[in-house]
């Protein structure tokens, strides 16, 4: 296998969960809107277009930066966060001013670090973005682990937020193995092994 098809492999897994990933966070933002609960109750589906929200803004940020650089640079991936930061997706106030600030010429680590005074963000943004470096390092899942956390500090460096992170990054690796996904009691047993 040459690096040039290993690469490829690694992209199309990756855009394949992020397609996943892109199509159940459209779908789950629906029944934030009120109106359409009774459709949640009856299991059906509300009437499209449905419009994605952060959770697929970012990750595919995380798919950009690891196409451009084979691995994840945070100041490129806090750089992309904030030049696609779109204010009416969802994101929390916190990283919408951390953003905002980032976009305006903020240093990441200084206000990543600084938020929830000085324990850093402990909210899912980290983990709800991260499936596609998952698929990504299907061929090496303590890779997925240790890029997810080092994804997680570019927003969220609470250690609770880091480590959620890791195990979504993990099962995703895991689940998308080049021989096949591993049975519930495997994957939940190999996540536990790989996050601290």
């Amino acid at each position: 296998m040459t690096v040039d098809s290993a690469s490829e492999r690694r992209f199309e897994r990756a855009l394949a969960s992020l397609r996943g990933l892109s199509v159940g966070d459209a779908l789950g933002s629906q029944f934030f809107v009120p109106v359409n609960y009774p459709l949640l109750k009856r299991r059906v589906l509300p009437p499209g277009p449905w419009q994605w929200t952060d959770d697929t803004e970012m990750a595919s940020s995380v798919l950009a930066v690891l196409s451009a650089h084979g691995r994840v640079d945070q100041d490129a991936l806090a750089t992309s966060f904030a030049e696609h930061h779109d204010f009416d997706r969802g994101y929390g106030p916190a990283v919408n001013r951390l953003l905002r600030l980032v976009r305006e010429g903020g240093d990441w680590r200084e206000l990543a670090s600084a938020l929830f005074n000085g324990q850093g963000s402990w909210g899912n943004g980290s983990a709800m973005r991260i499936a596609p470096l998952g698929a990504w390092y299907a061929d090496d899942p303590e890779q997925a682990t240790h890029q997810a956390e080092i994804s997680s500090y570019t927003t969220h460096q609470h250690r609770e937020a880091v480590v959620g992170a890791m195990a979504v990054a993990a099962a995703a690796s895991l689940a998308a193995a080049p021989d096949g996904p591993p049975t519930p009691e495997e994957l939940l047993d190999g996540v536990i092994a790989l996050v601290p």
